[in-house]
């Protein structure tokens, strides 16, 4: 689930320019955009084997009152009330191959998955269009070979988020996202990534079956920053696994796990309909 996860982080330095923010921005409806993105991640938290890619990225946003696509994630609005929110959320992962990871090998390689269910959201501060907000994601996770597809049961990760927006006018704005959250799985998601069968135990891969349980805690940053048709995007997100109930998992090889990258891209399409909303 953790390979090439869809970028979400990045922990950097900006200057905060001290302008007037509305309450909304008025944005296009979507827009589309290709450029490069750099990115350096573990094979999957607890992985001492890591990846660095120099891919191109496919830079797509879509908003609407009723369903939101961006960066992070697709959801879709389903109840607003005051400071609570009910939404539709999708996560979308891809697969992590066993035979390129000397600790997996000769296992079963893990499938891409999706992650499919509410997210219930609370804001306990809003300063014009800046946000802190306690949210509750509860996903169960639909895995697929494209040959079948397999629940692995499901994942909790309550957590705080610090959304920053910032109006910079001539078509410039930045949002910048500070979060942490604290990762729960049931023992079917926790043994589908960190179990290993008697049958694939070797005499240093001992066999292990998981529990359900916390996972990890999560820190994670990023900053998205609109400069006319370009869209620069870095991220940064480190798992600490020290006291999941998989550490002592054959499998878990460190209890820090770090996922980093920049993207760069070229906004070509947009819609010419505009919608007032948060980015």
């Amino acid at each position: 689930m953790f390979k090439k996860r869809s970028l979400s982080i990045w922990l950097g330095f900006l200057t905060l320019y001290q302008t007037t923010a509305s309450a909304q921005q008025t944005l296009p409806k979507w827009e589309f955009g290709l450029g490069p993105s750099l990115v350096s991640y573990p094979d999957y938290p607890g992985s001492k084997e890591r990846n660095q890619l120099l891919v191109p990225f496919p830079y797509f946003t879509y908003r609407s009152k009723e369903l939101t696509i961006d960066q992070r994630e697709a959801k879709r609005s389903l109840v607003e009330l005051g400071p609570f929110e009910l939404d539709l959320s999708l996560s979308i992962s891809v697969p992590v191959s066993s035979k390129d990871n000397q600790t997996r090998k000769d296992m079963k390689d893990l499938d891409g998955s999706v992650g499919l269910g509410p997210v219930f959201k609370y804001t306990l501060h809003r300063k014009h269009i800046s946000e802190l907000k306690l949210e509750l994601p509860i996903r169960a996770i639909l895995a697929t070979d494209f040959r079948s597809i397999h629940q692995e049961g499901w994942v909790t990760s309550p957590g705080l988020y610090y959304y920053y927006r910032r109006n910079l006018g001539n078509q410039h704005r930045i949002k910048a996202t500070f979060g942490t959250s604290a990762d729960f799985g049931t023992a079917q998601y926790n043994d589908y990534f960190y179990g290993v069968n008697p049958n694939e135990a070797t005499a240093n891969r001992p066999a292990y079956q998981a529990t359900g349980g916390f996972s990890n805690m999560s820190y994670s940053a990023s900053i998205n920053w609109h400069i006319g048709q370009f869209w620069v995007g870095g991220f940064y997100r480190q798992r600490d696994l020290k006291q999941a109930v998989t550490a002592n998992s054959p499998l878990v090889e460190t209890t820090r796990s770090e996922t980093y990258g920049l993207v760069f891209t070229w906004n070509f399409l947009k819609s010419t309909e505009m919608v007032d909303t948060l980015e």
